[in-house]
């Protein structure tokens, strides 16, 4: 057994989203999902398994208990289950920005996916099952379902299934089909994703949201693998005003979005207007991403920046691996 190992994985945009899960324990949800990864914004966790008192976190120098323990914990134990060790874990992330600082960035997802990643060498499972980037997304999914999609990375699909086996990420398409640049504007939010996902089961018009998200899933796929920006643009559009329709018409009438979030999304339509192919698309958080191609992504970037707000430019990002410190 190793007992040691670090990994590094990156954060998602989602294209079609899921909203809401039909079993929380596992983290399974009502429909299948696709998304992109992000290759400016990572996650790089430590999993030691050794003769500790009790399992560990520490993310971003900060030590973590509560709720946020348990989804580790989620992992951790999923782990010792498959490899039948009972050692318990130390476990060392950093993001490499502040996630408290923004909502909606996906960094539950590059969480997820890093530990589940590290937590997999770590105990020396590769020895059993190879490098199988099936189980590590199901073992992922456990803190946080689009993590399963991160683990895979670039363009993915999560297959909601009904089941463990039948719940997991896997990759759909590369950058050479559709290469895309990302302008992220993240903002800040005190309202907690898992709220919303509770409360969205509430709305009315959840039903025919489950319903336009797996009609758009086939659609989704064929136009990335067209390389068809136009088409993977407006859909990412429909889904997150969908999505944060059916957040605001829940019960508790969760209100995500910001002010400058309408602003960059009023820009952002103003830049299309005037011939530059930019789309935006939004998760559950205020954050915005800017999808557009990569001869237009300093173009567009300088005009969000103009707001006076803060934005990060990236490429597709890959999957989760192993690296050395």
């Amino acid at each position: 057994m190793k007992e040691k190992a670090t990994a590094i994985a990156h954060t998602m945009e989602g294209l079609v989203k899921y909203h809401g899960l039909k079993d929380w324990d596992l983290r399974i949800p009502y429909h299948d999902s696709i998304s992109v990864n992000l290759e400016a914004l990572w996650t790089k966790t430590t999993v030691e398994f050794g003769n500790f008192q009790k399992d560990t976190v520490s993310i971003d120098d900060r030590v973590v208990s509560g709720h946020a323990l348990e989804r580790c914990c989620a992992i951790l134990n999923e782990v010792r289950r498959i490899s039948k060790m009972n050692l318990k874990a130390k476990v060392t992330s950093k993001n490499n920005i502040d996630s408290k600082s923004a909502k909606g960035l996906g960094y539950s997802s590059s969480a997820g996916a890093a530990l589940a990643t590290a937590a997999f060498k770590a105990a020396s499972l590769d020895d059993e099952y190879g490098w199988d980037m099936k189980i590590i997304s199901r073992i992922a999914r456990r803190l946080a379902g689009s993590a399963c999609r991160s683990v895979v990375g670039e363009y993915a699909r999560w297959f909601a299934g009904s089941s463990d086996e039948t719940s997991y990420g896997t990759r759909i398409a590369s950058s050479k089909e559709l290469e895309l640049a990302i302008i992220v504007v993240p903002l800040p939010s005190k309202i907690r994703t898992e709220d919303a996902h509770r409360d969205v089961e509430t709305s009315p018009f959840f039903e025919a949201r489950l319903n336009s998200a797996e009609r758009r899933i086939e659609h989704m796929i064929r136009a990335i693998k067209k390389g068809n920006l136009e088409s993977v643009g407006e859909m990412a559009e429909a889904d997150s005003l969908e999505l944060h329709g059916v957040t605001m018409t829940g019960d508790n009438r969760i209100i995500i979005y910001e002010p400058d979030s309408i602003r960059v999304i009023n820009e952002v339509l103003k830049i299309r207007k005037n011939g530059i192919p930019a789309y935006f698309s939004m998760q559950t958080g205020p954050s915005v991403f800017i999808n557009t191609y990569p001869k237009y992504a300093k173009e567009v970037q300088g005009k969000i920046d103009m707001l006076g707000l803060k934005t990060i430019l990236s490429r597709i990002g890959g999957e989760a691996k192993i690296i050395t410190l």
